[in-house]
């Protein structure tokens, strides 16, 4: 069926940082496979060693020894979880860049299978993955903070300051266990959903037409909204000398919106035919590439309950 929209598709030109997004295309970590794989092993070994200290393995001065040694197994834990997910975007990496070598001999000039995995009949988003590693992130964030509460709480005279920036980081972490709540929620009420592709890759110079598969669990929706956007994923600079971080950045080059704001019905294996039209100036996709560009479709829909709302790629080049 076609989408009925109450306004006409809106054209969002211009670059727009996207908040509150952390979905990683790239498969880029900043080091070659082999730099982030000795940079992980130092916090690895830190962790271990530390976690071997605090279990009693490794025997130390009792007097010089300032925490509960359970907190100091909690140290080691979470260096040795750090070092453990920096060795996991190495993983991702080297299997990225060895795809592209297999992907080169076997299809030979196609830039599409040379750049990612693409299934070209469609793409089937991994919904439980990203509950799962919701889940990972907010245990992880949790046993991290155990740590700073220890000192806020249980060590006498501990300052005020401390106290209140724990508080802080405490309701952070509930709201970080209310999303992974939802994104549990939300896998068990709605089912798989898929893009098909129509055609595949897609060019630049031509209208995109795709078809999308609701998940069962959408009968009808109050309102929504189908986005289909350029995204440049890239790693952002902050602060000065020691205290200089990166962070995972996302921009939206441009975009075409088509909503409804009445109710509107989804029949159960009714597919939902779209059209978008790409502006001239539109970027290739590049997901190997040192700052990522990709397309994407972005659905949301609101609905009595939990609401749906999935990310779809879609191969244009």
């Amino acid at each position: 069926m076609s989408l009925t929209t109450d306004t006409p598709p809106v054209a969002e030109a211009g670059r727009k940082r996207l908040k509150n997004y952390n979905l990683q295309r790239g498969s880029k970590t900043g080091f070659s496979v082999l730099g982030a794989f000795i940079f992980g092993s130092i916090f690895v070994a830190a962790g271990v060693s530390i976690v071997l200290i605090g279990t009693g393995v490794i025997p130390v001065d009792p007097s010089r020894v300032n925490a509960p040694y359970w907190i100091i197994t909690i140290c080691g834990g979470v260096f040795a979880g750090a070092g453990l997910m920096v060795w996991g975007m190495a993983a991702t990496q080297q299997r990225a860049e060895r795809h592209r070598r297999d992907a080169m001999k076997r299809y030979a000039g196609s830039e599409a299978h040379a750049d990612y995995a693409w299934n070209p009949s469609g793409y089937t988003p991994p919904r439980w993955r990203r509950a799962f590693q919701s889940l990972l992130g907010a245990g992880f964030f949790t046993v991290f903070l155990s740590i700073f509460n220890w000192w806020a709480w249980r060590v006498p005279d501990s300052p005020l300051l401390v106290k209140i920036v724990v508080v802080l980081f405490d309701l952070i972490l509930v709201l970080v266990w209310w999303k992974t709540a939802l994104a549990f929620g939300r896998c068990a009420k709605f089912g798989g959903s898929r893009l098909v592709y129509q055609r595949f890759p897609y060019r630049l110079d031509e209208p995109l037409a795709v078809r999308w598969m609701p998940p069962h669990g959408i009968t009808r929706a109050d309102k929504g909204s189908f986005t289909f956007r350029c995204v440049e994923e890239y790693y952002e600079e902050r602060g000065q000398g020691k205290d200089r971080s990166r962070w995972l950045v996302h921009d939206e080059l441009s975009a075409e919106v088509q909503s409804f704001d009445t109710p509107h019905d989804f029949p159960p294996g009714r597919a939902v035919e779209l059209r978008f039209t790409l502006p001239p100036d539109a970027r290739r996709t590049q997901l190997l590439a040192d700052r990522p560009v990709y397309w994407e479709l972005h659905v949301t829909l609101s609905m009595a309950g939990l609401d749906f709302e999935e990310w779809y790629l879609v191969p244009v080049y």
